[in-house]
């Protein structure tokens, strides 16, 4: 009998954007494609260590589909390296996470950061998973850099938007990357302030490194998901909607990179 091809699921970084990876998680279990790790960044670490505890997604839908900016909104001075302090999304993202560690979590989950001094990418493996995925998504000049074991970390994306190669390291055959960076993306008239340009112009930055170093997948996922900003809310229905789209868009090359699965394709319908 033909042993099934590990799976490992890459979900990256964009702000609000990513609530696509709702969409391509549901889309995902709807042709009963098999997730045997997830790695995460930024928005996909929170989005990755979610999924990982077994959290249901049409929940986790409806729950963001409310979610008032109010409620990740706590203030701080910049020169404390951000505007946001990150201890209510911390929070959040504890009780979505039910208080778990790395090693409690049903589907094996790592996430990354980027080390602010000695510039290189940590992949985090151990401890509460909250704390972790709080260091992944500092996005800089946003939310307030996390001190870990002596360490400043924040936005894992700005190494590796798609964490891919923590995937291949450990031993995944097929990998499916979720790419959510943009080269265009709308600017509202009379709302281009500091962070916002600022998060532009990262965005931008972003992009361009994925175009001139891809990420190290068999599939990529591309939602495209232009109409969201960064930081906004508005939208999420849609954007959940466009992970949706392009994740049924390439389901025919998982399948085929799944290669020879016979039992797993025919319990798909395409």
């Amino acid at each position: 009998m033909q042993k099934r091809k590990k799976i490992g699921l890459a979900l990256g970084s964009g702000g609000a954007r990513g609530f696509s990876h709702i969409g391509v998680l549901e889309t995902l279990e709807k042709y009963n494609i098999p997730i045997d790790m997830i790695a995460g960044c930024s928005i996909g670490a929170i989005a990755g260590a979610i999924y990982s505890v077994g959290t249901d997604l049409h929940l986790l839908s409806r729950y963001v589909s409310t979610l008032d900016k109010k409620a990740i909104m706590d203030l701080t001075m910049p020169t404390q390296g951000g505007i946001l302090q990150g201890n209510k999304i911390e929070e959040i993202i504890r009780v979505l996470t039910h208080d778990k560690t790395f090693a409690q979590t049903k589907i094996p989950f790592f996430c990354t950061a980027t080390d602010m001094e000695s510039g290189t990418l940590t992949v985090f493996s151990e401890g509460k998973l909250h704390r972790a995925v709080r260091a992944s998504m500092c996005v800089p000049g946003v939310f307030v850099p996390v001190e870990m074991n002596g360490h400043y970390y924040c936005d894992g994306g700005i190494l590796e938007s798609v964490p891919a190669t923590v995937l291949r390291q450990q031993g995944m055959d097929v990998v499916i990357g979720v790419d959510l960076s943009q080269k265009r993306n709308r600017i509202s008239e009379g709302k281009l302030g500091a962070y916002s340009t600022l998060l532009r112009m990262f965005d931008i930055m972003q992009h361009e490194i994925d175009t001139l170093r891809p990420p190290d997948v068999d599939v990529l996922v591309k939602p495209s998901a232009a109409f969201m900003s960064l930081l906004s809310s508005e939208g999420t229905e849609e954007c959940v909607d466009e992970g949706r789209r392009a994740t049924e868009a390439v389901i025919p090359q998982i399948l085929d990179a799944i290669g020879g699965n016979s039992e797993l394709a025919s319990n798909c319908t395409l």
